[in-house]
């Protein structure tokens, strides 16, 4: 039997942006802004957390270092 995710990232990833949608939508008041952008940070400590407690697996150095070259093109492009 292989692995099966039970969790669906796509779906984590639309909650977030609805999050950031509305903490930067001009319609929404500081409370309501507000309130999300507190939602966004408490997620960001508990994956944060996560992280720290999870052990280090071989090849995540190089995956991580793959991945943050690709972030830092992307904000290169960006900026051009």
């Amino acid at each position: 039997m292989g692995y099966k995710k039970n969790w669906d990232l796509a779906d984590i990833y639309n909650q977030i942006r609805s999050l950031s949608g509305t903490v930067n939508s001009r319609y929404s008041d500081g409370f309501t802004a507000f309130y999300a952008k507190q939602d966004l940070y408490q997620i960001k400590w508990f994956v944060d957390e996560q992280l720290k407690r999870s052990p280090k697996f071989s090849g995540e150095d190089e995956w991580l270092r793959e991945e943050e070259k690709k972030k830092i093109v992307e904000i290169l492009k960006d900026e051009m």
